[in-house]
């Protein structure tokens, strides 16, 4: 590969390479050092090095996106342990396990720092970047609303602050590894029945509202919305009457905020309207309409998700 370049544009692209992995060590946290780091990934790089103008088909920006996937794959192997540099935790918060209940039962965990996410939800994985249908009840941290980073994550020290306590799957993130995708632990997902079946009069309300508006129940009726032309917008109107009545007859009744009944029925149906071009307007006599997101309405929500 050498011999395809004049001296001078290897010695850029060498001295470009060191750059990079004083850069990517910094981001890992090791203290390798980076000419170490170059020559140990040589070859690799060698191959991803840029050609001759007649042969390269790659852009200059594709060429260095490879090279410092290369040289971050390599960083990260020169440290196998974690090191609390909060990588992990910047991407998103857990999902708890079976085995998580024991932070519930110490104290360290309480109802305002988790919520439910329901069987049918859409959400987002972070690790492959994409979203789907939760296939199963899980009881997750909450986030920061600005940078959906967990709740627990220091900024300003970047580090965790319930670290030697953490959750089971933050255990088992191996950020350093980077063929390491399965972050969940061994044991099942932590669910609300797990949490308040003992609690006796709250577990029967979460139990008929799951039985009234589940999210599968919301879903199916969203789908035949499209399908009927508009025809069964009433039972939506049901669906979101009923979450909303619970939610005030149980905050009122036992005195909790909105983040406690994220956690006991997950969050209102009314916020995944938009996911379907769809929103609700309460009226005066506290009845709902249903209407498509207008084109500003869209923009916003639009600016607000970069």
């Amino acid at each position: 590969m050498k011999n395809d370049f004049n001296n001078a544009e290897w010695r850029f692209f060498v001295t470009a390479l060191k750059e990079e992995a004083r850069d990517v060590l910094w981001k890992v946290g090791s203290t390798a050092d980076p000419e170490t780091l170059v020559k140990s990934v040589m070859q690799d790089l060698q191959d991803l090095a840029p050609r001759p103008e007649d042969i390269e088909t790659r852009t200059q920006e594709e060429v260095w996106v490879q090279v410092r996937s290369r040289l971050l794959k390599a960083a990260y192997e020169t440290r196998q342990y974690c090191i609390k540099c909060g990588e992990c935790c910047v991407k998103g918060s857990p999902t708890l396990e079976i085995e998580d209940m024991r932070l519930f039962e110490s104290g360290r965990l309480g109802p305002k720092d988790v919520y439910t996410i329901r069987k049918g939800e859409i959400v987002f994985d972070n690790v492959h970047e994409q979203s789907l249908i939760n296939d199963v009840e899980r009881i997750k941290i909450r986030e920061t609303e600005a940078e959906k980073s967990c709740i627990f994550y220091q900024k300003w020290n970047r580090e965790c602050s319930i670290y030697n306590d953490r959750p089971v799957q933050c255990r088992a993130q191996e950020c350093w590894n980077p063929n390491r995708q399965d972050f969940s632990g061994e044991g099942r997902p932590l669910n609300r029945k797990d949490l308040f079946e003992s609690t006796g009069e709250i577990w029967k309300v979460i139990q008929k509202h799951e039985d009234e508006c589940s999210q599968e129940i919301f879903s199916r009726e969203i789908a035949r919305l499209g399908a009927t032309k508009g025809q069964t917008v009433q039972k939506i109107i049901e669906l979101l009457s009923w979450d909303d009545h619970v939610r005030e007859f149980i905050r009122e009744k036992i005195r909790v905020g909105p983040d406690v009944l994220d956690l006991f029925f997950g969050r209102p149906l009314k916020d995944f309207l938009e996911y379907f071009g769809l929103t609700v307007d309460q009226n005066n006599d506290e009845t709902f309409t249903l209407r498509p997101l207008t084109n500003l309405e869209l923009e916003k929500k639009a600016d607000h998700s970069v």
